[in-house]
């Protein structure tokens, strides 16, 4: 009972950063006040500080307080049954979204997208890879694999923005679903992911269907885990 109630403080203090409550640079109330307003002993309170002190969210100053990092770490939550780009989830948290490290290039498929995406046996693929940025920090890094047949010649290295809105909006291809597969990765796995969006990742592969379940495109999105913060809804099947 004591975790799920300094927990709970945790992640209503994170709400108030995220809600603009408290700013980077804010002193926090004293811990007398604040188990006073949560209604908790201060040992429970003060399990809930080191929480956001081990995340970099919360610095304390002996004999002066508890303040917000000037340098708090962005806090985005989604989720996981609402299908939303990277760039729309940027957005509405009030963030900057930018991108960067733009490429768009040619390849052979490898036998993993080819069977995900039922290419023909001499079908290449385009594959576009991006950085994706709130406020600069690294949120995501993204390898979007699409056939050939799809792909042709309507990307390029300018291309900004949401990819389900592109296709939808420039190529008349709706996006109605994606199937997808959360793994852990290892902190070798990709340098150059590693070096733009820190070591602590989560990779969504996603397989993204159009409303006649035909695969559109295969995605390796990997998220900065420091960040984004994802959660899916259980509900009890036994209940009557």
């Amino acid at each position: 009972m004591k975790r799920f109630l300094y927990a709970n403080i945790a992640e209503d203090i994170r709400k108030k950063i995220k809600d603009g409550y408290l700013n980077p640079g804010d002193k926090l109330p004293s811990e007398i006040e604040l188990a006073k307003e949560y209604r908790v002993s201060r040992s429970t309170l003060r399990e809930a500080i080191k929480l956001l002190q081990r995340d970099g969210i919360l610095i304390s100053k002996n004999g002066i307080g508890t303040y917000v990092s000037e340098n708090a770490p962005l806090i985005m939550e989604n989720f996981l049954n609402n299908l939303i780009s990277i760039g729309d989830l940027i957005k509405s948290f009030g963030f900057e979204d930018t991108q960067s490290h733009m490429r768009v290039y040619k390849s052979s498929p490898r036998n993993e997208w080819r069977e995900k995406l039922n290419l023909g046996e001499r079908e290449g693929v385009t594959i576009i890879e991006r950085l994706r940025e709130a406020n600069g920090v690294g949120i995501s890094y993204s390898y979007h694999i699409f056939p050939e047949s799809i792909a042709q010649d309507r990307f390029d290295e300018n291309f900004k923005g949401s990819l389900i809105k592109y296709l939808k909006e420039v190529i008349n291809i709706e996006i109605a679903y994606s199937l997808t597969e959360i793994c852990a990765v290892e902190d070798t796995e990709n340098e150059k992911v590693t070096y733009y969006i820190g070591k602590k990742i989560l990779l969504f592969k996603q397989l993204h269907f159009d409303k006649r379940d035909t695969p559109i495109f295969y995605s390796l999105d990997y998220m900065n885990n420091n960040v984004l913060k994802f959660f899916i809804r259980r509900e009890n099947t036994f209940l009557s």
